[in-house]
């Protein structure tokens, strides 16, 4: 696919805009991922340079312009512009399977407002009716009580304990035929 699927390129939620990536968001990825707080439980670490911005922004460029789809800039629709994370699915394989990964990722000040969990319903809603046949999991260091929580939130079940980027980390899938859950919840 040489453009974004339509459905997933642009959406908005009650109270988010979540949009595909654009070259101007490099500042904005660079900072939301420097930041040690918000790469704490993240097997990678915090981003060293603007280097790795750039190779992180071109990896999901390359996303969207293969599959369609892949992570959204976050924006508050209350606040034009303003970006407060990142988060959404990717295609990715995982011990030799395809999956679509959720991720959410936030500035600390958007923190406690329930917008990973707004983002990942979104997420979990388009890739039930567009990407059925693909199963979504979410990769959560155990330590990491609030992505735990919304993972829970929305229905996904630890399936297993894997080694992902050399640490322990609970795959959690979504419960239902294909690991997908149903569409239909008309939260977007």
């Amino acid at each position: 696919m040489s453009t974004p699927n339509p459905a997933f390129a642009r959406v908005t939620t009650a109270r988010l805009l979540l949009r595909a990536v654009r070259d101007d968001d490099l500042d904005v990825i660079y900072q939301l991922h420097v930041d040690p707080e918000t790469s704490r439980f993240d097997a990678t670490g915090a981003l060293t340079s603007m280097a790795e911005a750039r190779e992180l922004l071109a990896r999901w460029q390359a996303d969207w312009s293969r599959e369609g789809l892949g992570y959204w800039m976050v924006e508050r629709l209350d606040a034009p512009g303003l970006v407060v994370g990142v988060g959404g699915v990717r295609h990715k394989e995982i011990e030799g399977e395809r999956v679509l990964n959720l991720a959410y990722r936030f500035s600390p000040r958007a923190w406690g407002q329930g917008y990973a969990t707004e983002v990942a319903r979104a997420a979990l809603d388009l890739s039930a009716r567009y990407v059925p046949d693909v199963p979504l999991v979410a990769i959560i260091s155990p330590v990491n009580g609030p992505s735990l929580r919304v993972a829970q939130r929305l229905g996904l079940r630890l399936e297993r304990v894997i080694s992902y980027l050399g640490s322990d980390n609970g795959l959690y899938r979504v419960a239902g035929p294909g690991g997908v859950r149903p569409s239909g919840s008309g939260v977007i």
